[in-house]
């Protein structure tokens, strides 16, 4: 892939309110975004990206690398879509197919990748691969091993994998994998997903890429509350488990563990100060993105401030004001004044 594009990822809380970023970058000429709500999690998801790097690169050892690329390779296959088709799928509570979201690229681009961490590879009866295995592929071992071809019933597939080009190898493969998201176009200069870093640490994500930014989307803590307890019993309970007390803590946790320091490509954007002083707030984001106001050219057309107004101060209109009092005790620090 000869074309080289910029990286922007979108990110935030929950219910803090980047849905109306991503429907203001999704103005943009040039801009490819994803949809709302599909989040782009192979960097942060358990065996992905973060924890290979930390394996290969961080704290490097035989059995931690090779276990990792395992790892990252059943992780793979999960979001690859195979799990979709009957009966895989019966064994899979996974619903983000990769593969056909990427322009049935996914796949091909990954084993690529992979491949390009792995030294060397061969068959070998070493023992902590068997603690990566679930109980019944370990008792179906057990019974290989007792009934037949007992030499080979414990051999697995050992990796010899260094992250001594760990960077060079996950920026092209990003890249070249995020270029044929379905929305991407010929023109496409700039690729932007929605939570590919997580807020916490967002200068580790940057890590990953030659040309990106990421901005960080904060918002009013009692709002986003009262979004979380009107939005459904589901994402209630994902949120804080319906009750204010998880909240709070949860609120309170995050924003103890987000890494505030300044940095040219990081951005916090306050919600509020983008629906309500719209024209300043995008020609700061602009500046920051380094592109000309001249590329909006659907102003307004998706994100409507006017209309998005009427989702701050929404605690005022809350049934349960003794929560509304609870968060402004304890957060009072990030309630604002509006």
């Amino acid at each position: 892939m000869n074309k080289q594009y910029n990286f922007v990822d979108l990110s935030g809380y929950m219910f803090s309110g980047k849905n109306a970023l991503n429907l203001l970058i999704k103005e943009l000429d040039g801009f490819s975004t994803h949809q709302w709500d599909v989040e782009f999690n192979l960097l942060r998801l358990q065996d992905g990206i973060m924890d290979l790097e930390k394996a290969l690169v961080e704290d490097w050892s035989i059995i931690r690398a090779n276990s990792a690329i395992r790892r990252f390779k059943k992780l793979i296959k999960k979001l690859d879509g195979t799990y979709s088709k009957f009966p895989y799928k019966l064994f899979n509570f996974h619903s983000d197919y990769y593969q056909t979201k990427f322009n049935n690229k996914f796949s091909e681009l990954s084993e690529k990748y992979i491949n390009n961490l792995i030294s060397s590879s061969w068959q070998s009866e070493w023992p902590y691969p068997l603690y990566d295995m679930c109980e019944f592929e370990a008792f179906g071992r057990k019974i290989k091993k007792r009934l037949w071809n007992k030499e080979k019933a414990f051999e697995n597939e050992f990796h010899l994998v260094d992250g001594e080009n760990f960077y060079q190898y996950t920026k092209e493969y990003l890249i070249e994998l995020l270029a044929n998201y379905d929305e991407v176009k010929d023109d496409t200069t700039t690729l932007v997903a929605n939570n590919a870093f997580e807020p916490f640490n967002a200068k580790r994500g940057l890590r990953y890429f030659d040309k990106a930014k990421c901005i960080i989307v904060r918002r009013d803590p009692r709002d986003m509350y009262v979004n979380g307890e009107n939005h459904s019993k589901l994402y209630s309970k994902i949120s804080h488990g319906q009750n204010v007390e998880n909240f709070i803590k949860r609120f309170d946790m995050q924003e103890r563990n987000t890494d505030k320091t300044p940095h040219k490509d990081i951005m916090f954007l306050q919600y509020e100060e983008l629906i309500l002083d719209y024209d300043n707030t995008t020609k700061k984001i602009f500046e920051f993105l380094g592109i000309d106001k001249n590329l909006h050219i659907k102003k307004r057309k998706y994100l409507k401030p006017e209309e998005s107004k009427k989702f701050i101060g929404i605690y005022k209109d809350f049934a349960n004001q003794n929560d509304i009092k609870l968060i402004e005790e304890k957060l009072k620090d990030y309630c604002l004044d509006i």
